[in-house]
This record gives structure tokens, C-alpha cells and sequence, in this order.
């Protein structure tokens, strides 16, 4: 690509979207490019604006399509990457040149024909890299838990026809169902239809069609069931214990005592991941699994459906060589197993950390995204 000027925008203004923005600008370095790059909402205008500026060409938007901005010039290539729905569905994710789904399970019901693929992070060697630290035998969990339910959000009705129905009725036959279930829920969609066909042949109702509702039915429920499930199991072992996340943990009686801050710099994060048993539970490759990777640090992933698909963990890693793969009834097998064995422990960490750095930077998914930008027949590759 020759002197072709690229925009990134990412959705929110706050250190991890800032420093995520700069490792991945740090993954076009040497490149003949102008790059630039915005964190937080800008609307239409605004945008047009940036580009007209800057003389955009390409634009990489992360979780917002094409189709959301109407007056985008039509010679603009625009890529989405669709890192969360945010309650929409995922029909409304089309119209980009390239659309990049962070899911792997997304790959089944995407439903556009445009080009579109399966698109992880990488790690920036400048961040997340091994050091001399020595494990300290802690385990840790480094990520967010949404709060938990308010008495009001409890208390509404989300009955659109028939008797009215409380939330709160509805929580635990929500809860049972997705742990039935959620294996075979894919997307928003997915959610949805299972939620909707529960609350008729149970309570006789039509849901509303809400978004925040919505939103907390799949995204943000999915998230406590199984975010809770791991953290509960963790507590159990009676481990020393470190959770890192947002001020929501202290929330939670079962977690308090466990929670130690919110980490806002990747140095703070490279020292926990490095020194700790860490775990991880949903998406394998994600952002912090492929930091943790690349700092050194012992990772244990929770086992998923879609780990050997196109996306998932074991395409890319190797369970026993690059991570620890668990099921909750194994996790505590396994941890003492590696607790008690520090050499096994260590071959995986560095391991790991060789992998990343020979296949797994931002400097090589950026060149994925330059040889996509080819296949489309991108002229100015």
C-alpha cells in the first residue's frame, strides 16, 4: 500500500480503547502510511469531517458497520470488526467492504455475502513481553462482572401482551435455560428466540421488544452465568487469589475480599499475568489470553465447543504446550498438578510466549488485513 492514509475508531474514549488504539497503530510501523486513529463517538458529520481532513482511504471501525453510516463516500473502504453486538443483531452488521467477526461461533450466522472472516488481537512486544519475574503461586482473573441486578431492573415488566411478568420472575428460568442451552446459542438472535419461546410456554407472554432488555437478556446475562461459574469454582480451591477489574466486584460478597484493583496500564497487567496462575473463560483467543501469552504468563482456558473452528484456540495453540485447556471439573486437578510441578509450568509459559511473538503480534494481523484488502482488489495495495 503506497502512502494510502488508514483511520481507526474505536467506540469509547478510556485507557484500554487508547492503549489498545496504539498497539495496534504500532502494528503498521514501517509501513508506507499515514495513520490515525480516534477513541469514542463521533457522529456522521464528524466523521466526514475526520476523513475529508486527513484524506482517509481506508477506514477500520470497530463495531460499527458500514450501514450505519450512510453518507460514507462510496470510494472509502470501510472494515468493520464486530468485537461485541451490544444487543443488536447480527444482520445489522453489513455494507462493509470487509466485515471481521471476533466470535468464532459468529462465522455460522453471519448472514451478508460481502467478504467477512473470523479477526482476533495480537499482542504488542512493546507491552507484553517476558521478564525475569518469578510465579508467585497466586491465581488470578483479570476482567470485568457486570453488577448485580437493581431492585428497579428487577421489578420490571417485560411483558408485551398477556399478564405482566417481573423480570425478576423470569431471572431464574433465564439462568436454567442458558445453562442448558448455550452451547447451541450462538448470537443475539439465538438468545433471543430460546428467551422468547420460554417465556410463552411458561408464563404465557410475548416479551417486550426492548433494547436495553434485550441487551441484558443475552449480553449481559451470558456474561454473569458463566463469569460466576469460573469465579465461584476459583474461590473454591482456596487458592491466595487476585481478581482485577472494574469497582462492580465489590459488589459481589463472594468476590469482595478477592478484589484487588482496577489495572490501567498493560505494564500493571504483564506483571499480574507473568506472576500468576491466570484464568480465562469464554472467546479462547482473547485480548488477554494473547497477553498473558506473550508476557510469560501460565494460562488456563476454559474448554469450548468452538476451540477446533475456524477462530478458535486450538487452530492457533496447542492444550499442554501453549495452555492449560479445563473443564470446571477438572480445574482443580489441574491446578495442582501444575502448582506442584513449576518446570511443566514454565515450559508452557515460554512456549507460549515464542508462539505469539513469531505468529501473533499486531504487526501480523495487520498484515492479514493488507492481504484481505488485496483479495477485495484494493488498488492502492
Amino acid at each position: 500500500m503506497t502512502d494510502t492514509s488508514v483511520s481507526l475508531f474505536f467506540p469509547r474514549d478510556n485507557a484500554w480503547y487508547r492503549h489498545l488504539a496504539g498497539q495496534i497503530a504500532g502494528g503498521f510501523a514501517g509501513r508506507d502510511v499515514r495513520l490515525s486513529w480516534h477513541c469514542g463517538p463521533l457522529s456522521e458529520a464528524e466523521m466526514l469531517a475526520w476523513i475529508k481532513e486527513r484524506g482517509t482511504r481506508v477506514i477500520f471501525d470497530m463495531n460499527r458497520p458500514r450501514s450505519d453510516l450512510p453518507c460514507l463516500p462510496a470510494d472509502i473502504v470501510h472494515i468493520c470488526w464486530v468485537v461485541d453486538f451490544n444487543g443488536r443483531p447480527i444482520n445489522d452488521f453489513h455494507g462493509s467492504e470487509i466485515t471481521y467477526l471476533f466470535g468464532p461461533k459468529w462465522l455460522e450466522k453471519y448472514p451478508h455475502h460481502a467478504f467477512y472472516r473470523w479477526f482476533g488481537p495480537g499482542a504488542c512486544p512493546k507491552s507484553y513481553y517476558p521478564s525475569v519475574a518469578a510465579p508467585t503461586g497466586r491465581a488470578a482473573f483479570v476482567g470485568h462482572i457486570p453488577r448485580p441486578w437493581r431492585t428497579e431492573e428487577l421489578a420490571r415488566d417485560i411483558s408485551q401482551s398477556g399478564p405482566p411478568l417481573k423480570f425478576g420472575e423470569f431471572l431464574p428460568h433465564i439462568e436454567q435455560a442458558l445453562l442448558e442451552h448455550r452451547a447451541s446459542l450462538k448470537v443475539h438472535e439465538d438468545y433471543m428466540r430460546l428467551l422468547s419461546d420460554l417465556a410463552s410456554s411458561v408464563f404465557g407472554v410475548e416479551l417486550a421488544s426492548d433494547r436495553t432488555l434485550a441487551y441484558d437478556m443475552t449480553g449481559r446475562l451470558i456474561r454473569l452465568v458463566n463469569r460466576r461459574e469460573l469465579l465461584d469454582a476459583l474461590v473454591d480451591l482456596n487458592l491466595p487469589l487476585d481478581i482485577y477489574g472494574p469497582e462492580n466486584w465489590r459488589d459481589w460478597p463472594a468476590y469482595r475480599d478477592d478484589y484487588r484493583r482496577f489495572l490501567n496500564d498493560p505494564g500493571d497487567m504483564r506483571a499480574v499475568y507473568e506472576s500468576s496462575m491466570n484464568f480465562h473463560e469464554g472467546n479462547g483467543m482473547h485480548f488477554r489470553v494473547v497477553d498473558c501469552m506473550a508476557s510469560a504468563g501460565l494460562i488456563f482456558v476454559r474448554k469450548g465447543e468452538y476451540d477446533e473452528k475456524p477462530g478458535g484456540i486450538k487452530t492457533f495453540f496447542t492444550p499442554g504446550e501453549h495452555y492449560i485447556e479445563f473443564d470446571i471439573d477438572d480445574l482443580s486437578d489441574k491446578v495442582e498438578f501444575y502448582r506442584d510441578n513449576p518446570g511443566e509450568a514454565d515450559r508452557i509459559r515460554n512456549s507460549a510466549a515464542r508462539e505469539i511473538l513469531n505468529h501473533h503480534t499486531w504487526r501480523h494481523r495487520v498484515d492479514s488485513i493488507f492481504n484481505d484488502l488485496k483479495t477485495i482488489g484494493y488498488s492502492s495495495v
